[in-house]
């Protein structure tokens, strides 16, 4: 078979990724160079207005919170998700009894459908939720606490949800890395008189670096993106104190119909995920 004939077989998923990926993303970053709202974008009649729309995305108070939300949501759910993922993957790297059953019982978050898993939090975190009752039972607390309606602990009752969901991702990952490492090192190791502690941080750490710094660059891009669970649980509230990139960008497209503005949002949000991404690749290829 030619080789001519053997790129016919990936046309179809070029075309695919060119009209799912490429265009859109070319769209948005072409419209947020011009101002337009409901009426201009179904006449067609948008005008050009260069960097307006993100001079006067930053000059707004909403986004600079949403800057600040999304780097500390993106930073603490991947930080834990991380660190709870790899001591599973430790654990679970010894046999035991039920070990199997365990580990579907871990993989329960990351195949529940998100408007379930958002629902759940959102009554669980509600002023008359689970928690709340849970921690008056147990004379914690003495009246509710408002972890979902109170603007300084609504984007880390978020984030704890979002930890939540991310951990069997973190989890498999860092578990399929395990399982690679030979065996050998670890008895040579000990005969050597290594702790568990020190076969950890001298062996398993730098063999798993590579997916370490994988699962941390696919955290970035999954995390940042985040957009159902935040909107099944506060729809960006209370008065837009838990906006992400994402749904900021939704509710400027599809609340106020700037879509200008809302393009601009997500162009801002591609080049911190990519400029995260290309850093982390660069770790990736450095000695340790």
């Amino acid at each position: 078979m030619k080789q001519r004939e053997l790129y016919l077989f990936v046309l179809p998923a070029l075309v695919i990724v060119a009209a799912f990926a490429v265009y859109p993303t070319v769209y948005n970053f072409v419209l947020s160079f011009r101002d337009v709202n409901l009426i201009s974008f179904i006449r067609g009649t948008s005008r050009f207005v260069a960097f307006s729309n993100y001079l006067e995305i930053f000059k707004d108070s909403t986004f600079q919170s949403t800057v600040l939300n999304t780097l500390v949501f993106t930073a603490l759910s991947i930080f834990f998700q991380l660190v709870i993922g790899f001591l599973l993957a430790l654990l679970f790297n010894y046999e035991f009894p039920l070990k199997g059953f365990l580990q579907a019982l871990i993989m329960i978050p990351w195949v529940m459908p998100i408007i379930v898993s958002g629902s759940f939090f959102r009554w669980c975190f509600s002023d008359d939720g689970l928690l709340n009752n849970f921690l008056i039972s147990l004379g914690l607390i003495q009246e509710p606490i408002r972890w979902i309606t109170s603007k300084s602990l609504v984007i880390f009752s978020l984030t704890l949800a979002n930890i939540w969901l991310g951990i069997p991702f973190n989890f498999i990952l860092l578990y399929t890395g395990l399982r690679k490492i030979p065996e050998e090192l670890y008895e040579s190791a000990e005969m050597d008189g290594a702790s568990s502690f020190q076969k950890v941080l001298y062996i398993t750490i730098p063999l798993l670096r590579p997916v370490i710094i994988t699962t941390v660059a696919l955290g970035c891009i999954f995390t940042m993106k985040v957009f159902d669970l935040v909107w099944v649980v506060t729809k960006g509230g209370p008065g837009g104190a838990s906006h992400l990139f994402s749904t900021l960008s939704y509710s400027l497209a599809f609340d106020r119909f700037q879509f200008g503005k809302s393009a601009a949002v997500l162009v801002v949000m591609l080049a911190i995920v990519l400029a995260l991404v290309a850093w982390l690749n660069l770790m990736r290829f450095e000695e340790p």
